[in-house]
C-alpha cells in the first residue's frame, strides 16, 4: 500500500499526522478476467495499467470514487460469530473491503453478481452496521477477498451515491 506524505498537520488528539490520503489498495489476484468482471458489475473499470518489472508485477489501477473512507475495527462479541471464525483461522488483518450502492439497488446488484457466477453469502440482504442493508461475495468466487456490498436503509438515514468505497 502506498501512502502519500505531503504535509503534516494536528490530528483531534494534538499528534502531527503526515498521512494526508490512503492512495490505494493492492489485491494479488490469480484470475484477472474474473476480478475485473467483479468490479466491472459493482461499477468500476481498468482506468490505468503499468507494467512494473523491477517489481516483477502489471498493475491495474480501478478509480474509486472520491469520498470519505472508514476504517472499521471489527471486535468479535460472539464467539461464533463471522469475525471470530475468521481470526481463529486467519489471525488478525484485513477482513473485507466494502462498497456502498445507491439505495434500492442492493438486490439489483446481488441478481447481477450471481447471473455472472459469484457465490453470495445470504440468500437476501441483512441488517449491518449503521442500519445498512448488507451481503457478503464469498472469497471462493472473488479472487479470496471478502467483498461486502451495501446499501442505506430507511433507517440509516442519507442517500448513497453510485456503488463506491466505503
Amino acid at each position: 500500500m502506498v501512502l502519500v506524505l505531503l504535509y503534516a498537520k494536528t490530528s483531534l488528539f494534538g499528534r502531527r499526522v503526515f498521512i494526508t490520503i490512503l492512495n490505494h489498495i493492492g489485491v494479488a489476484v490469480e484470475d484477472l478476467p474474473k476480478m475485473k468482471k467483479l468490479f466491472s458489475i459493482l461499477g468500476f473499470s481498468v482506468h490505468e495499467e503499468e507494467e512494473v518489472p523491477n517489481q516483477g508485477v502489471k498493475t491495474y489501477f480501478l478509480r474509486l470514487p472520491v469520498s470519505q473512507v472508514n476504517l472499521e475495527l471489527l471486535e468479535p462479541i460472539d464467539p461464533e460469530s463471522s469475525v471470530e471464525l475468521f481470526l481463529r483461522k486467519k489471525g488478525p488483518g484485513v477482513h473485507h473491503l466494502s462498497f456502498e450502492c445507491q439505495t434500492g439497488q442492493l438486490s439489483q446488484v446481488s441478481q447481477q453478481l450471481k447471473e455472472a457466477g459469484f457465490l453470495l453469502i445470504y440468500d437476501e440482504p441483512r441488517l449491518g452496521a449503521k442500519g445498512m442493508r448488507v451481503n457478503f461475495i464469498h472469497p471462493r468466487t472473488a479472487g479470496g477477498i471478502l467483498v461486502e456490498v451495501m446499501e442505506r436503509s430507511e433507517y440509516s438515514g442519507g442517500e448513497g451515491s453510485l456503488c463506491q468505497s466505503v
